[in-house]
């Protein structure tokens, strides 16, 4: 029973204070009912309740758009960004920022800026875009450099961050150690903590181990005494944070560095967790003996006496040890001395179970009366919510009545007029037999208007005729001009024809002039130079080929265009002797000349280059050229299974001709190329801007 009053009174407390809190939130002015707000979903994210702290903001930021108060609707639109960060929504946050900008003043205050600009880089590290990302924490860095320099650490840290997740250690370490010169300075466990982890990472990633070793030692002083097992060490973490892909041998040479340093700096406990981890990965490489070497080391030299669970760790490890390599005698030993170790941690863990029970028991009463406190708080918002509500509709009723009174007014309006409309009508009575003699004279009128209208219809009827010869004698004039101008247009097709005929044969004699100056030349290297450009303007030819073959003269048929190119390059190189195959998936397209130019002029330099580099040394290879149509833009696809560009050619580098004939011709299809030598050369143009026939 007295437990059951006791619950009872508990809850009336609650209860009490909810309508008290509530109240006083109600009778709170404007600006400090938003902040109220904002604070209670700041409590609800930290106890990673992201849900409820969004609840809390968008109610603080209704509040804040009635009043039109800007620098709040920023912050609160911050706060909701922050929300979706932890909900691993990126995209969601950035949304929420973009609505802030709206809102963002020359007036709005420094602080306010700098946490909008600080969270925009946040967001847009978390989506890769790291110029963007970059550009706001450096204006995140130029106001807090103002106005409170400590919290630039958070920015050093964050654009740390954004250099080592983009394989840039070196500058990771240069603005992770702008961090640390900051947190230095006051050492806040939090802060300091992250930014001694972030270096860890950074230089267990560039292999520097006596800077490892010094971070180390300072992250242990920091988190200060500690009596946990080697295992549940807090440093393990720190210690093997950036160490998965580090191969082994690099891990023991690195250990065993850092445990000369901890030594010289008599850091022991940082010298016990070096030996512990090389007798395990000595372990598992098969070396027991030198793992037994680094755990005796450990027992004898470093552990000290009161390290009981270190200890007891250390010596369950070398039992085992002992036994696998067959030494029962020290494997005897070593269980008798765990014994031991074992009724003396039994004594101590049973005194530290009571005081943790102790401290487990306040724990818990202090969470129920923060659980109390909170439900006031949700309580307090909801009455909040519910006084909005009696609010409006109050407002509501108050126009309701204004209208109702507003009809009365009219409706008393209304009987007005129409008694005047009464006094009207007689009115009306006594000039109505006025209006009948009136329309009696009207008639006659009518009469005299419709014989005047009839002579007019004549008269219109004989112009409409005349109109109507005139339409048609025009008509006859414009079809016979339209058979002149289709005359015209077949014999200007025809000229067409004959002119792509002629430059098509000009084509083909330089061409062929270029191919016997080739043949003539005694360099190579200017045969070379001439075999291409008899090629380039083979290409030229053939699109002049198939303009005046086709059914029209300025559309070509691409699909056969292309298997013509490549025909032809693949006889001048002697392709198939050499053991090369071609492939062609080209779609059935029409297009404009405009675009087939410099299409084929970029198909002739990246098919010359795979038949001429490509297969060095290969008995055989293959070429595949693509091209077709994908969402409204053009693929071209050049790619073949040869040697592939080497690494130490930088193709974007290059002064070679054909790269930039390439170049021009890319930009003016407005196109975007791509490289891929991984496995042989595949280049890949997304044409955006091409004509179709």
């Amino acid at each position: 029973m007295n437990k059951t009053a006791f619950i009872f009174l508990l809850i009336a407390i609650a209860l009490k204070g909810a309508s008290q809190n509530t109240l006083t939130l109600v009778k709170l002015p404007e600006n400090q009912r938003i902040d109220s707000l904002r604070d209670w979903g700041r409590k609800k994210l930290i106890k990673a309740k992201p849900d409820s702290a969004e609840y809390y903001f968008r109610l603080g930021l209704d509040l804040a758009k009635k009043m039109n108060n800007k620098t709040r609707i920023v912050q609160l639109y911050t706060d909701l960004a922050n929300v979706n960060t932890l909900k691993r929504k990126p995209n969601d946050a950035l949304v929420e920022l973009n609505n802030a900008r709206t809102y963002v003043t020359k007036e709005t205050h420094k602080s306010t800026l700098a946490r909008y600009y600080f969270y925009n880089g946040y967001v847009y590290r978390l989506l890769n875009k790291t110029d963007t990302a970059f550009s706001f924490f450096n204006k995140t860095e130029y106001i807090y450099a103002d106005i409170d320099p400590y919290k630039n650490w958070e920015v050093y840290h964050s654009i740390g961050q954004l250099f080592y997740y983009n394989d840039n250690p070196e500058k990771a370490e240069e603005y992770f150690i702008k961090a640390y010169k900051i947190t230095a300075t006051e050492k806040k466990r939090m802060d300091h903590g992250l930014v001694l982890n972030a270096l860890g990472n950074v230089y267990s990633r560039l292999k520097k181990p006596e800077k490892y070793a010094s971070i180390l030692k300072e992250y242990d002083e920091l988190i200060g005494d500690r009596r946990n097992t080697l295992s549940k060490d807090p440093v393990h973490g720190f210690l093997f944070t950036a160490w998965k892909k580090i191969p082994e041998e690099e891990q023991m040479a690195f250990l065993l560095e850092m445990k000369s340093t901890h030594i010289k700096n008599k850091f022991f406990q940082g010298a016990v967790l070096a030996n512990f981890y090389l007798a395990e990965l000595f372990t598992k490489t098969n070396k027991p003996e030198k793992a037994i070497e680094c755990l005796t080391e450990n027992r004898d030299r470093l552990i000290g006496p009161e390290s009981y669970l270190s200890h007891f760790d250390n010596l369950k490890m070398l039992y085992n040890l002992y036994t696998e390599t067959g030494k029962h005698e020290e494997a005897i030993k070593t269980a008798n001395q765990l014994f031991t170790l074992n009724n003396k941690i039994t004594d101590i863990t049973n005194k530290e179970l009571t005081l943790n029970l102790e401290k487990k028991y306040e724990t818990e009463k202090k969470e129920k009366e923060i659980l109390l406190l909170n439900s006031q708080n949700e309580l307090a918002a909801l009455e909040l919510t519910r006084q909005t509500e009696i609010r409006t509709a109050l407002e509501r009723e108050n126009i309701l009545k204004d209208s109702a009174i507003s009809q009365q007014q009219a409706l008393a309006k209304i009987s007005e007029r129409e008694k005047n409309l009464q006094s009207s009508e007689l009115e009306k009575a006594k000039q109505l037999s006025n209006s009948l003699s009136r329309e009696n004279l009207l008639k006659q009128q009518l009469i005299a208007d419709d014989k005047k209208r009839n002579r007019i219809l004549k008269w219109a009827f004989g112009l409409i005729v005349l109109a109507s010869a005139i339409i048609f004698l025009q008509y006859r004039k414009q079809i016979s001009k339209n058979k002149i101008i289709g005359k015209q247009r077949e014999d200007l097709e025809i000229l067409n024809r004959e002119i792509h005929h002629r430059v098509k044969n000009n084509l083909q004699v330089i061409s062929s002039l270029l191919e016997l100056q080739s043949e003539t030349a005694a360099d190579k290297h200017t045969a070379e130079k001439f075999q291409e450009g008899s090629q380039r303007v083979q290409s030229m030819a053939y699109i002049h080929q198939n303009l005046y073959q086709g059914d029209t003269v300025e559309s070509i048929d691409v699909k056969k265009y292309v298997e013509m190119l490549t025909s032809n390059l693949m006889q001048s190189y002697n392709a198939s002797a050499s053991g090369i195959k071609l492939d062609t998936d080209v779609e059935a397209l029409r297009l404009h000349s405009e675009t087939v130019i410099p299409l084929g002029m970029i198909i002739n330099e990246l098919v010359s280059n795979s038949l001429k580099y490509a297969f060095k040394n290969k008995e055989r290879g293959e070429i595949k050229v693509v091209l077709k149509k994908i969402n409204e833009k053009l693929l071209l696809q050049v790619k073949d299974d040869g040697t592939g560009i080497p690494d130490y050619v930088d193709i974007t580098k290059t002064n070679s001709f054909g790269y930039k004939i390439i170049k021009a011709f890319t930009q003016k299809l407005k196109a975007l190329m791509t490289i891929d030598s991984k496995s042989g050369t595949d280049v890949q143009l997304l044409i955006a801007k091409y004509r179709t026939a």
